[in-house]
């Protein structure tokens, strides 16, 4: 019987035609069309921000395994428009920055102006350009217009006062102020429609972007399973957002609070991400799509009139309940009832039409891969116990039979694998006859289909099969020159900087060793191929300065794949001895002989005796004046009062000088230490000191005294009368005009003459030449 209905096709087609289906839109998991939006943002942080870009890296090598759509804003290119305009439609937004909040040291602002938001790049200084050492703080009132998505979670990375805790350095807040500062902080964000507001002062925000991605949990269970739970959790209901509930997490029971969330009641992981499973039956029939007869004995007709056929070819064929069918268009009959194309999805000979009262909707959505996870990508299968294999893992939106491909480059299939689960993981050796398979790039494919046959759902990617280790090349200091530095804080020479070129992404292990061959400091560091710039601060791995002596530094590279390169080594000298080389003033005059900034003091100080030398060096490098020649001086603080003279009585030109500090002997290195100064009636700076003409540049100028007037730059343009603008006053003693250089003219200096009156009345002025282009 059921052989004779396979013969229905080629009658249905003669008879009804090419019937055109009706479109019905399938069930499709929240978020399928448009993936979830991951943007990571590293707000202006001084000499942070170099690592804190690293930390925002982490983050976006996890998030891309999960969704394509992640967007970088990283310093010194954060500015808030460009934040703003990034943050339209994110699911987790992840800052790494300043934090500026309430309860502080600082001034209450009731509208939390500039706290409790970002601090983002800004061109403080007006010089028309941008860097990781100028920020402007938006506060609550303008992170509260974000437009993120529904459901949104934002990630607050290493900020104080955002998890409860203090600047560096400051008092540890109260519990009654910590939670302040926790609500205070969340609100803004809230008020932006995010449902969560998680703020790590130590932990690592791609650990939670892994978590929502892999995981189907409350955002509470997610904060709670981090690695660096500490389970010492109190919550109270929001202050500032009443409708949500915050936690607190201190590192103990009375203090350190460095972890905490607020969150709208409910949330999960699913909430944020849109995952939601594919393994449920429509609430009606889906054309095209999957069905079961919910009427035993229900009939299979052989026209969409529902009717039996004449002839043995087209009789009437009776199918047991649960049987499944494959839907493929639908009709209605003259009397009104529905009739459905089907096809039997386990036996393809049950084909015809049937009345849809004796069909049941079932599954008809194609599953999702939720996630998929390669780790690093690549393998490096050496036998030195590093990265030897490669692992892949995905997750499924319901439980399905799946198939793993991976390929050489020529196309030949060297690892497969398959199963039936809602999840995947298979480890691949890359050996081939127990050898290592040569180096390239290996294409990994999954499909994956479900009980009712939807599908194929498909991905796809790279491993990278790499056994070449890196080099680490024209490292500088070199091996055989003396090098030190001085982590005493007074920030001068307070880290020693190798610089370098390493043959391959990946990191460069770190490593310190004392004199007796104990390692006191081990760094991992992130680098790109190319140039590379290490760091070592001079403390040991519990964050204190070392003992004064020779260390051992060792840097090892090591590529993505895990192969160690050869390790270079160099050795460093820590000298505390000498420290705060300090002028008390940066600027004066001394050479008008007035009362208004005739003298400036210089210091030094001393942690031990020792022979000192103390010169004042021109901007040339030329010993004006010696203070001390060699002259053996006990530990502590040495000041001299210097009026800009040299022995005979005379000034000194103006101009920029350096206060020099050397020690030398008893088996140490020659150590040298300086601070620079200026003597002149104006320090002038510009924007370009490569100007052109036509061009407009910004002249600055601070005064060394007080003005009755109100400073002029006077301009000396080659082939042009000279001509003068008034400067504006910015701050205290500084200055500031934007001007244009005329066109036209000849070639050569152009020099500008800043010009005012002090306080007694006396005209003063200094000039700035450079040349003109």
């Amino acid at each position: 019987m059921r052989q004779t209905v396979a013969a229905l096709a080629l009658f249905l087609i003669a008879t009804l035609g090419s019937f055109a289906p009706t479109a019905v839109t399938p069930v499709q998991a929240a978020g399928a069309t448009t993936p979830p939006k991951v943007v990571i943002v590293v707000g202006a942080t001084h000499g942070t921000t170099a690592t804190y870009r690293a930390n925002a890296d982490a983050v976006y090598a996890e998030a891309i395994k999960y969704t394509p759509n992640v967007v970088k804003v990283y310093s010194p290119s954060a500015t808030w428009s460009k934040v703003k305009a990034a943050a339209v439609g994110a699911s987790i937004l992840v800052y790494f920055g300043h934090g500026n909040g309430w309860p502080s040291p600082y001034t209450y602002d009731p509208l939390y102006t500039t706290k409790d938001g970002f601090g983002l790049n800004y061109d403080v200084n007006g010089d028309g350009k941008l860097s990781d050492y100028e920020l402007k703080y938006y506060g609550e009132p303008s992170v509260s217009t974000l437009d993120l998505a529904p459901n949104a979670v934002v990630l607050l990375g290493h900020l104080c006062y955002a998890s409860g805790s203090s600047e560096p350095g400051n008092a540890a807040p109260s519990l009654s102020v910590a939670r302040q500062r926790v609500d205070n902080y969340a609100a803004g964000f809230l008020k932006a429609g995010a449902k969560a507001v998680i703020a790590e002062g130590h932990g690592k925000p791609e650990t939670y972007v892994r978590s929502l991605f892999t995981t189907h949990q409350s955002i509470v269970q997610l904060w709670r399973n981090q690695p660096n739970f500490h389970d010492h959790v109190s919550s109270f209901t929001s202050v500032r957002t009443p409708s949500a509930t915050a936690y607190m997490d201190p590192d103990t029971s009375t203090g350190g609070y460095y972890r905490a969330l607020v969150a709208q009641p409910g949330l999960t992981s699913d909430d944020v991400i849109g995952s939601t499973p594919t393994a449920t039956d429509p609430a009606s029939l889906t054309v095209p799509g999957k069905a079961a007869t919910i009427t035993a004995g229900a009939g299979i007709y052989p026209s969409a009139t529902l009717t039996p056929g004449s002839g043995s070819d087209l009789a009437f064929v009776s199918v047991p309940a649960d049987e499944r069918f494959r839907l493929l268009a639908k009709s209605t009959t003259a009397d009104g009832r529905t009739a459905v194309q089907v096809e039997g999805l386990d036996d393809a000979s049950l084909a015809g039409w049937m009345d849809a009262a004796d069909l049941a909707a079932r599954d008809s959505t194609a599953p999702s891969i939720w996630s998929v996870d390669v780790g690093s990508g690549r393998v490096s299968p050496n036998g030195d116990g590093r990265n030897d294999t490669a692992s892949l893992s995905a997750r499924f939106s319901e439980s399905v039979t799946w198939q793993l491909k991976i390929k050489a480059p020529g196309g030949t299939t060297v690892k497969s694998a398959s199963g039936t689960a809602d999840r995947l993981s298979v480890t691949w050796d890359a050996l081939a006859g127990g050898l290592p398979v040569a180096d390239g790039r290996y294409a990994w494919s999954i499909s994956a289909v479900d009980g009712w046959l939807n599908g194929p759902t498909t991905k796809s990617g790279t491993f990278v099969v790499d056994t070449t280790a890196p080099s680490l090349t024209a490292v500088s200091p070199a091996a055989d020159a003396v090098a030190w530095f001085s982590p005493n804080g007074d920030l001068s020479r307070e880290s020693i900087t190798w610089t370098g070129n390493v043959s391959q992404g990946g990191t460069i292990l770190l490593r310190v060793l004392n004199a007796g061959g104990t390692v006191v400091r081990s760094t991992t560091i992130t680098v790109s191929s190319g140039a590379v710039r290490l760091v070592w601060n001079g403390k040991d791995g519990a964050g204190k300065i070392v003992p004064d002596g020779t260390y051992e530094v060792r840097l090892t590279p090591r590529d993505a794949a895990g192969n160690n390169g050869t390790r270079v080594t160099r050795s460093v000298i820590v000298n505390t001895s000498l420290g705060q080389v300090e002028t008390t003033k940066t600027l004066f005059y001394p050479q008008d002989a007035d009362r208004l900034a005739p003298t400036t003091t210089l210091s030094f100080n001393l942690t031990r005796q020792a022979a000192v030398t103390w010169t004042i060096v021109d901007a040339d490098g030329a010993t004006v004046l010696t203070l001390l020649d060699g002259a053996l001086t006990p530990a502590g603080t040495v000041t001299r009062v210097f009026d800009g003279k040299r022995p005979d009585g005379t000034f000194l030109p103006g101009g920029s000088y350096r206060s020099v500090v050397t020690l030398a002997g008893d088996g140490s290195p020659t150590i040298s230490q300086y601070r620079t100064f200026k003597m002149m009636a104006f320090a002038i700076s510009l924007s370009d000191t490569t100007p052109a003409r036509g061009q407009s540049v910004t002249v600055s100028a601070t005064s060394a005294e007080s003005l009755s007037s109100t400073p002029r730059v006077y301009v000396y343009q080659p082939g042009k009368t000279t001509w003068s603008v008034a400067m504006s006053k910015v701050d205290t003693g500084k200055y500031r005009v934007r001007l244009t250089v005329k066109t036209g003219g000849g070639t050569g200096d152009i020099r500008f003459r800043v010009s005012a009156a002090d306080v007694d009345g006396r005209s003063q002025s200094t000039s700035l030449t450079v040349r003109l282009h």
